[in-house]
Parts: structure tokens; C-alpha cells; sequence
């Protein structure tokens, strides 16, 4: 946050210009840690199993509360998603209202290492994440070929956790981290299709 105090016209037309600038399209998201830490990861890019795992001291990188970039499209200026995040609760046709729910997203991410999957044809979307603890402790792992899978509590009728609906990805360059966004359950539906 940034307050302004505006005493002049001046003064206003300064504070909104540095304003627009720090306007970024996005959406904000806290991403916290469900699980185990990771394997830690030597110089030669192998699982080091030397080193040892702390999982039960957080790290800033455990939770992050922080923006995904939705990029407009350039033609319309429009941004385009095909898939949503999924809701924290079961729809329930029986309930007259919908639960409460927080106003920016909780994504967990599992620490398992797993392939990323896609398949032609079946859109998906791909956000950058904003830098933060997290985008830095993936990408210094330098793992671009491995994936680890995000989830909603709650999102699944019978599971805790929930299904996977994507997964964090470092970018191929190790310059980023992707959030990609699939049909929830993508893991079992992307075989079928």
C-alpha cells in the first residue's frame, strides 16, 4: 500500500501517473505449500540425498501471497482464459446460498516433481507469477522439465485436498514461473481424451 497527500493539481496529476505505473492486469493468488519439502537438489541438477530435508521449519516460500500476470489479448485487449480456478466447496443443489469464500484464491502445491502434461488440440492457460520466495526457490532448482501440481481444498466431492487443476512450471529459459491452468482432474481426463 501507498498513501498520497494531494495539495496541488500538480501534485495530483503526479501521484495518478505514478500510480498507472504500478498497475499491473492480474490476479492475486496465496500460494501455500501443501506436504513435504522437496528432495533438495545438488550442483549437478540430481536429487543431493546428503543434504537434508527440513520440512517442519516454514520458509518464506512455504506461502506467498502474490499476482499472476493475466496478459491481454493483443488484438482485442480482452484477456482469455478457458479454464477457471477451482471454487473451495462441492456445488450442493440443495443449498439456497453459496458458502463464503476468501477473497483472493489459497493454491496449494504439492513438492512432488512430476511431468508436465499437455496434449494438442485441448487449450489450456499459461500466467506468469509475479517474483517472489516461491518463483525464486523453484527456478534455483533448475528443474524445467519437471512440474509440481497445485490444488483448492475442498475442491473434490470425496477428497480432502482435491484434484489437481495445473501445476507451477519453471520456464524452459529458467527466466520464470508459469502457473498453467487445466480441466480440473487434467491428470486422468488428458489420457482419456
Amino acid at each position: 500500500g501507498r498513501s498520497y497527500c494531494v495539495r496541488t493539481q500538480r501534485m495530483l496529476n503526479q501521484c495518478l501517473e505514478s500510480l498507472v505505473q504500478k498497475v499491473q492486469s492480474g490476479v492475486v493468488i496465496n500460494f501455500e505449500k501443501s506436504g513435504p519439502d522437496p528432495a533438495p537438489i545438488g550442483e549437478d541438477g540430481l536429487v543431493d540425498s546428503s543434504r537434508p530435508i527440513n520440512s517442519f521449519a516454514s520458509q518464506p516460500w512455504h506461502s506467498c501471497h502474490k499476482l499472476i500476470y493475466v496478459r491481454p489479448n493483443p488484438k482485442t485487449g480482452v484477456p482469455v482464459g478457458h479454464w477457471p480456478i477451482p471454487e473451495s466447496f462441492w456445488p450442493d443443489q440443495n443449498s439456497p446460498t453459496l458458502p463464503p469464500r476468501t477473497a483472493h484464491p489459497i493454491v496449494r502445491f504439492s513438492c512432488v516433481d512430476c511431468e508436465p502434461m499437455v496434449i494438442d488440440k485441448l487449450p489450456f492457460d499459461k500466467y506468469e507469477l509475479e517474483p517472489s520466495p516461491l518463483t525464486q526457490y523453484i527456478l534455483e532448482r533448475k528443474s524445467p522439465h519437471t512440474c509440481w501440481q497445485v490444488f483448492v481444498s475442498s475442491s473434490g466431492k470425496y477428497s480432502e485436498l482435491g484434484y489437481p487443476f495445473g501445476y507451477l512450471k519453471a520456464s524452459t529459459t529458467l527466466t520464470c514461473v508459469n502457473l498453467f491452468v487445466m480441466p480440473y482432474n487434467y491428470p486422468v481426463l488428458l489420457p482419456l481424451l
